[in-house]
């Protein structure tokens, strides 16, 4: 990932947004981010915001926006993004209700435990 960009977002609007300064004032307001977020354009329709805080990164990417009197939908930022085109790539959040203390461990999630799979 490039430097900088790994706590990135696109924002793409169904209709031309509002200016940048204004943006840049309401968009933390709206997303309700506690640290700073650089926002800048990437194309027409399309804006990039970068988190200077994990915390805001995954609190914008884990809720669907409808702000600033305007519609937009959010996706990671990633290298090659091409305006032109629709993103491969997507968030998706998955829950293990009652999952055991032991098994929170990465390495735990993506081990598969076949015995008797044979």
């Amino acid at each position: 990932m490039e430097e900088g960009l790994h706590q990135a977002l696109v924002f793409k609007f169904s209709h031309d947004p509002i200016n940048m300064q204004d943006l840049r004032k309401l968009l933390p307001i709206q997303l309700g981010t506690q640290g700073r977020c650089l926002v800048g354009w990437l194309a027409h329709r399309h804006i990039l915001v970068r988190f200077d805080r994990y915390d805001d990164y995954v609190l914008v990417a884990a809720k669907t926006v409808n702000g600033l009197q305007k519609q937009f939908r959010v996706f990671p930022w990633t290298i090659g993004f091409n305006p032109k085109e629709e993103p491969s790539r997507a968030f998706v959040w998955i829950s293990f209700p009652n999952l055991p203390p032991e098994l929170f461990a990465k390495q735990s999630l993506i081990t598969v435990n076949c015995l008797g799979c044979w």
